[in-house]
């Protein structure tokens, strides 16, 4: 492996702090909205460019692939290849996020966890070439902050690049995926290679790979700033909707985002307004990347507003090493 040069309705506020008054961490976010899980879906990401240079015998593809990630969906560029290919081939697959708008300013971390397999065209000997860019719409300034090369087959593994952005700026993410053979093809051999990418966002408020954070609370140099930073960018994300309310028990699952890099506590409760808690406080532990479905008691005076209520607001507690953050999310409820 060598380098390569060249939802809605949701609320929430943040706490990063340790037990004896630490500094307040820079303002972080996550971005575009989703934080490029692919969990569900493409999360507004499309293919914008598909080509491959061998005409009728070779052709490309991008989009939505449900059944592979870490966890999860992911995005994927693949590659398909006919009987009667006697040359090289090679293919460009551009796939991009929507438009966001960052808040804050400054420095800002992209991370990529990505997976080539060549599938039936291993004989070909094919090879990966990928940049992660972020694009300025405001400016129209072009940024690499991820580049690579990937020989043979891989299983996922996670990249991290850095960046800076403008605080009011308009940008998007790029990915471009060029799969190239390096051996010229008997004409025998048809299929697909595939390169699938997932957990693919910008958090603002970090330093990038190496730098440092702008206070404490997830552990000292690169890696505790990193952990800080996505505890707080991924709060939201650690409770999943549907809930489901059971008579006297309200059902809700909750993740440790794979992101997070560690195992993750977390603190649940369902609450009628802010200040009003709809049900007791559940803690449980979350294993890094995996999911559990947490059993929350109603409170008695609560049970009959949640019969005709169609949505219930939660308050998430999210722990990672010494990172903590709070945040409020709406989840869609059911009745069974």
């Amino acid at each position: 492996m060598r380098s390569w040069k060249g939802g809605l309705g949701l609320a929430w506020a943040v706490s990063l702090a340790l037990a004896l008054a630490a500094p307040a961490m820079a303002a972080t976010g996550t971005y575009p909205a989703g934080g490029g899980e692919f969990n569900g879906g493409p999360e507004g990401w499309e293919t914008t460019e598909a080509s491959c240079d061998v005409p009728v015998l070779c052709s490309a593809a991008g989009g939505y692939e449900a059944g592979d990630g870490n966890p999860g969906g992911s995005m994927q560029a693949e590659t398909d290849t006919g009987l009667n290919l006697v040359s090289l081939f090679h293919s460009t697959v551009t796939l991009q996020s929507p438009d966001f708008e960052v808040d804050a300013g400054g420095a800002a971390s992209l991370h990529v966890d990505r997976r080539f397999a060549p599938g039936s065209l291993i004989d070909l000997a094919p090879r990966l070439d990928y940049k992660v860019q972020l694009i300025d719409r405001s400016s129209g300034k072009h940024s690499t902050s991820i580049a690579e090369s990937v020989d043979g087959g891989s299983g996922w593994s996670g990249r991290d690049g850095a960046a800076m952005v403008v605080a009011g700026h308009t940008y998007a993410i790029q990915i471009t995926a060029r799969s190239t053979s390096t051996v010229v093809g008997t004409g025998l051999l048809a299929g697909s290679t595939t390169a699938r990418f997932d957990n693919l966002a910008l958090a603002v408020g970090t330093d990038g790979p190496g730098g440092s954070g702008g206070g404490k609370g997830g552990g000292s140099g690169a890696n505790g700033d990193t952990v800080a930073a996505r505890v707080t960018a991924l709060a939201p994300a650690t409770v999943n909707g549907p809930a489901q309310l059971k008579g006297k028990r309200l059902l809700v699952k909750v993740r440790c985002p794979v992101r997070i890099g560690r195992a993750c506590r977390v603190a649940v409760r369902g609450l009628l307004t802010k200040r009003k808690p709809a049900t007791a406080q559940h803690r449980v532990k979350v294993a890094k990347g995996k999911s559990k479905r947490l059993v929350l008691k109603v409170k008695p005076r609560a049970k009959g507003k949640l019969t005709a209520r169609k949505r219930l607001l939660f308050k998430v507690g999210l722990r990672a090493g010494g990172a903590q953050a709070t945040a409020f999310k709406r989840l869609r409820l059911l009745r069974r």
